[in-house]
C-alpha cells in the first residue's frame, strides 16, 4: 500500500468518524471538523516529480532506521548496524538536493508528531470536542513548513541553553 493510499484511507475514516459523531451535521463542532478534514485534502506543499518523491521516501526511511537503531542497549552489533545506517544516510544526504533532504526531515518529524497526537486520544472514548481538537491539531500539523520547523527547533534549543 502506497503512502497516497494510506492518506486516502485516513481521510475517509476521519470523514466517517466526523459524520457519525455529528449526526445531522447541524452543530458548530461538526462544521469545524468537516472543514478540518477538507483542509487535510488540500495539498500543503510542493509537487515533487516521481524521482524526487522516491528520493524523499528513501531518505525518510533511512532517517527512521537510524533513529530506531540509535537507542540504548543492543550491544556492539546494533552499534555497528547504526554506524552503517548513519553512513548510508550521510551519503544519501550528500548526493541529494538540499530541498529533498529538508522535505524528508520535515516528513519524518510530521509522522512522529502525528503518532504522538493520535496516541494522546487513544486512552479513552473520543467526544465531539476531542474530535474537533484532534482534527484542528492535525490541520495545524499538516500546515507546518520546513522553515516553521527549523524556527521551532531553534527556539527550543535557545530555551534549553538558557534554562
Amino acid at each position: 500500500m502506497s503512502e497516497h493510499d494510506d492518506t486516502t484511507a485516513a481521510l475517509a475514516s476521519l470523514r466517517k468518524a466526523v459524520e457519525q459523531l455529528s449526526g445531522d451535521g447541524a452543530c458548530d463542532g461538526s462544521k469545524a471538523a468537516l472543514e478540518a478534514v477538507q483542509a487535510l485534502q488540500e495539498g500543503a506543499g510542493q509537487e515533487w516529480t516521481p524521482e524526487q518523491e522516491t528520493q524523499i521516501r528513501v531518505l525518510v526511511e533511512q532517517i527512521r532506521k537510524v533513529r530506531h537503531l540509535n537507542r540504548p542497549g543492543g550491544g556492539w552489533w546494533r552499534r555497528r548496524r547504526e554506524w552503517r545506517a548513519r553512513d548510508r544516510l550521510v551519503d544519501l544526504m550528500m548526493d541529494g538536493d538540499p530541498e529533498l533532504v529538508n522535505e524528508a526531515e520535515l516528513r519524518h518529524w510530521k509522522r512522529l508528531a502525528m503518532v504522538k497526537l493520535l496516541l494522546k486520544f487513544t486512552d479513552s472514548a473520543m467526544k465531539q470536542a476531542d474530535m474537533v481538537e484532534a482534527l484542528a491539531r492535525i490541520q495545524a500539523l499538516n500546515a507546518v513548513t520546513y522553515e516553521d520547523y527549523q524556527q521551532a527547533k531553534k527556539t527550543l534549543a535557545e530555551e534549553k541553553a538558557a534554562g
